[in-house]
């Protein structure tokens, strides 16, 4: 299991006219239309942008552009 943290991303929601959110894990910058989380979150405030996120402990997997978090 690997820290991650997600947020909406208004700029690219923006451009392709449709929610998207932003998931990182490991340095990669993942773009997806949904999260299933099957892991504990908690938020954690910034001083630069994005300014509030959600982070966790997971193992991140990403199909179709949906991303799943499990702790396995």
């Amino acid at each position: 299991m690997r820290v991650f943290w997600f947020h909406y991303n208004k700029p690219e929601s923006l451009r392709q006219k449709q929610n998207i959110l932003t998931v990182h894990q490991a340095g990669v910058c993942h773009l997806v239309t949904g999260i299933q989380c099957n892991v504990p979150i908690e938020t954690v405030n910034r001083k630069t942008q994005p300014r509030c996120v959600l982070k966790g402990k997971g193992v991140v997997r990403v199909v179709d552009g949906v991303c799943t978090i499990n702790n396995e």
